[in-house]
């Protein structure tokens, strides 16, 4: 056999080889499970589509027992990218200021996984002496885009020492993590720093 002919069967073998293992979904595939697992969260979930006009919303404290299930879920975004349930409004007498440094305590739940009824561990930062500091409203600063601009927005309507669920889409979420289309819900502590 040849060399041009080797070169041909060794070609041919590896895109045989490779187009046999490639089981990945497509971009547009993954939207679509980032949809089903976004709708199937918030199907029994009280759900309001817009931001109060006087941004004051329903909190924890303000339903009987404590009952989650009766704390809705704002819709943030006009694309529907970012919900957040208000557990503590914080102190709104001490709002977060573009330019605050603010440190964020959180955990995430793969969403996907969630809906799909596993029981994904958690990934975050709860410890008290573990934190991430992000600057309110920086649109430019890597250490801060690198979360998305998902985990801002409760900033905007919230005061010091908030504490929110958020479900985030992968558009608004950790930049690295975006093609991935991965949506996670958040449980989130904003402090301002010191």
């Amino acid at each position: 056999m040849n060399k041009l002919a080797q070169v041909f069967v060794v070609l041919f073998a590896g895109v045989a080889l490779l187009s046999s293992c490639d089981d990945s979904k497509s971009y547009a595939d993954l939207l679509k499970e980032e949809e089903r697992a976004v709708k199937a969260f918030l199907a029994d979930k009280i759900v309001i589509n817009e931001i109060p006009a006087d941004s004051v919303f329903i909190s924890l404290q303000d339903v009987p027992n404590n009952d989650t299930l009766a704390v809705p879920y704002y819709k943030l975004d006009t694309d529907g990218n970012v919900y957040m349930q208000v557990l503590e409004p914080g102190y709104m007498d001490n709002r977060f200021e573009k330019g605050n440094d603010v440190n964020l305590r959180y955990l995430r739940y793969d969403l996907k996984a969630l809906m799909n009824g596993e029981n994904p561990d958690p990934v975050g930062n709860t410890n008290p002496a573990d934190y991430i500091t992000i600057r309110f409203g920086e649109t430019t600063l890597s250490s801060t885009t690198q979360y998305g601009s998902g985990i801002q927005y409760p900033m905007y309507f919230l005061g010091n020492e908030c504490k929110v669920n958020l479900l985030i889409r992968a558009k608004a979420g950790f930049t690295v993590e975006t093609s991935t289309v991965m949506p996670y819900l958040y449980y989130i502590r904003y402090n301002k720093s010191k």
